[in-house]
């Protein structure tokens, strides 16, 4: 989905009004994984101040950066007529607009065996429909041209915190006292959008993942319960692209050979911005290659591309790593339980096809940096830099402008 699909989407939470959502269900599980509320019912009978909370949470859920924390997935079997998970579990709820109890209590107990996450928290699922409007050639909408409705259920995750102690004042006694400590609902951590939103079109096919932290997306709980391909998380693809580099490179990792890709993937990553008109950009295999050709790897060293490639980007071996840097660090809680995930889980996906761009590619500043210094030059004026031998030394040479200052004190250049 693009930004501009998903923000059309988000938008409908701005007022009750015009929100159109038909039925609210949700499931609230403790520390210790029970069951203890599950709620199904019409989102209008609800007070209008919870209206206005819940909205603000399915806001959030749509909030984010396409590629980063808002991902595209595909259904590992989208034939599948399988309705213990994946697309026939979320096309089951979503047909019974979330009055099918005996779908819903599944995927809620789906969702308790596969959630990494230790403690509280509130499962909660709306189910919409929305008129698509028309579009004019002009991005006018028309409102009475609609031939479409786009039926989709949204998932929000949120964590349960218990609220600080401390003193208040009793309106009913008119007295202060010690205030009740309860589980409060917190901002959603993870959640998911079915059908996708593509094309401005129901997209069955594919969800629309949001995830609020970049390094973490749910292994389990995305292949087991959802049924789609999990992926490389921002973080990881940003560290696994570093290292890659360095590893095909080798003994070429030169200062000159890095500052080149640095500028060629930044081009790249620009022509393919100006083609997608918008559209969330990403990085294959192929364009990676081409970028590592022109900026003037050698021959021997791109013959290790691909296999490096396709090791770095492994996600069962990145999961096996996570698993044994978890042991090192002690974080192994209980028996056969690493922080509430099976460590026995391996995500069935084997290689990542494709990055996203901005994942990788050097969007604001090129960064130089060693025991004793840090530097920061533009992306767009890294001409200003270069590597000379003064006086037998390797040294970075940088052209000074009228503009120099020292701990923000101008100084003559």
């Amino acid at each position: 989905m693009t930004k501009k699909e998903i923000n059309e989407i988000k938008s409908l939470f701005d007022t009750i009004q015009d929100c159109g959502i038909l039925r609210l269900a949700g499931c609230y599980v403790n520390g210790e994984k029970i069951k203890i509320k599950t709620f199904s019912e019409s989102f209008y009978n609800l007070p209008e101040d919870e209206m206005y909370k819940y909205l603000e949470i399915f806001r959030r859920t749509l909030s984010g950066t396409p590629g980063k924390n808002l991902i595209d997935m595909q259904f590992t079997d989208p034939e599948s007529d399988d309705t213990s998970s994946g697309k026939g579990l979320l096309n089951k709820i979503r047909k019974s607009e979330l009055k099918d109890e005996g779908a819903l209590e599944h995927f809620y107990d789906s969702v308790i065996e596969t959630y990494n996450y230790v403690g509280s928290f509130l499962i909660l699922l709306i189910y919409q429909s929305y008129d698509i409007p028309g579009i004019t050639t002009d991005e006018i909408e028309m409102e009475d041209a609609s031939d479409e409705v786009y039926n989709y259920i949204l998932c929000s995750i949120c964590p349960m915190k218990l609220t600080k102690p401390g003193l208040g004042f009793d309106d009913d006694l008119g007295e202060i006292h010690t205030l009740k400590q309860i589980f409060a609902v917190e901002l959603p951590e993870t959640g998911f959008l079915y059908p996708a939103f593509n094309e401005r079109s129901t997209d069955d096919t594919a969800i629309l993942y949001s995830s609020k932290k970049t390094d973490i997306l749910q292994d389990a709980f995305i292949e087991r319960v959802l049924g789609v391909s999990a992926m490389l998380p921002a973080k990881q693809q940003k560290e696994g692209f570093n290292e890659f580099v360095s590893e095909v490179l080798g003994n070429e990792s030169s200062f000159e050979t890095v500052l080149a890709i640095q500028e060629n993937l930044k081009e790249t990553v620009s022509n393919k911005k100006s083609e997608a008109a918008g559209e969330t950009v990403f990085l294959d295999k192929e364009s990676m290659r081409n970028v590592f050709e022109k900026s003037g790897v050698s021959q021997e060293r791109l013959e290790e591309f691909d296999k490096k490639f396709d090791d770095q980007f492994d996600m069962k071996k990145i999961h096996e790593k996570q698993i044994e840097a978890e042991i090192q660090s002690e974080e192994l809680e209980v028996e056969g339980s690493i922080s509430g995930r099976a460590p026995d889980y391996v995500p069935t996906v084997k290689v990542e096809e494709k990055l996203f761009a901005d994942n990788v590619a050097p969007v604001r500043s090129f960064e130089v940096r060693n025991r004793n210094m840090v530097l920061r030059v533009n992306s767009k004026h890294t001409d200003i830099i270069e590597m000379k031998v003064v006086d037998g030394k390797k040294c970075l040479v940088i052209e000074l402008t009228d503009d120099l200052t020292v701990n923000g004190i101008p100084v003559e250049a």
